[in-house]
């Protein structure tokens, strides 16, 4: 079947990866020295969603390697950010949860962005970001429960 809505899509993700490209470096910048966007996603990730999950479930979750993740997960232990505590039921089993600080440093990093928020706002009529958002948000609602159903996350 030749849907001629193929290209749009293409476009669409194309545009949203460039976005994803411009912003992250002005992020990986605004975070620095302190965090990188990985180990601030994780922190964001248990702020929102909350904590207490294996580095395996994590990694499904961020769709990398469980040693990519387990070396993100080691560097915010190393900070003071995360605890890693064995299971009550199979040690060998780890479980990451947020510490206050992590919650100290995840915050740090909203305020961090401030600076781009202001040139964003300045610079954009912010009311055009405020329509497509909720459209954004479908979007990624959709695509996620899409991986959590492939990666058996539901």
């Amino acid at each position: 079947m030749n849907d001629s809505r193929g290209p749009m899509i293409f476009e669409l993700f194309k545009e949203i990866g460039i976005i994803n490209q411009l912003s992250t470096v002005r992020f990986t910048k605004a975070l620095a020295p302190d965090l990188n966007p990985s180990e601030f996603s994780v922190l964001n990730h248990f702020v929102m969603r909350g904590d207490g999950k294996t580095p395996s479930y994590l990694a499904k979750a961020f769709q990398m390697t469980k040693p990519s993740m387990t070396a993100i997960v080691g560097k915010l232990a190393a900070k003071g950010y995360v605890e890693i505590a064995a299971g009550e039921k199979d040690r060998r089993q780890k479980f990451v949860t947020i510490t206050e600080a992590g919650r100290a440093a995840r915050a740090r990093g909203l305020e961090a962005v401030g600076p781009l928020a202001g040139e964003v706002m300045a610079g954009f009529d912010v009311s055009k970001l405020a329509e497509i958002l909720p459209i954004l948000q479908q979007l990624r609602e959709f695509l996620d429960e899409a991986r959590n159903v492939e990666d058996g996350l539901t």
